[in-house]
């Protein structure tokens, strides 16, 4: 039984929607040259962010899901023609 409306009674907010997915597209073996702790969640890694932070894709991509507009955590470059071919 809901209580909204009803006189006393606080209204009740509705629920907080959640952050669109974000996919990063971690393709380059690079990104498996990590072997520390994630930053975000102190568990093991063998990940590794553009920046050189120890960090599983999973919590880079909840953090950018979660600080839109900031760019900590990065894709790499699409799959394609490489530079200097014709």
């Amino acid at each position: 039984m809901t209580t909204a409306g009803l006189p006393g009674t606080t209204p009740t907010r509705p629920p907080a929607t959640a952050p669109p997915p974000v996919s990063l597209d971690w393709h380059d073996g690079w990104h498996f040259t990590g072997g520390g702790r994630c930053v975000l969640c102190n568990r093991h890694t063998v990940l590794r962010s553009h920046a050189g932070e120890d960090v599983h894709k999973v919590c880079a991509e909840r953090w950018l899901a979660r600080n839109p507009g900031k760019d900590r955590f990065v894709s790499d470059l699409p799959r394609g023609r490489r530079r200097g071919t014709a």
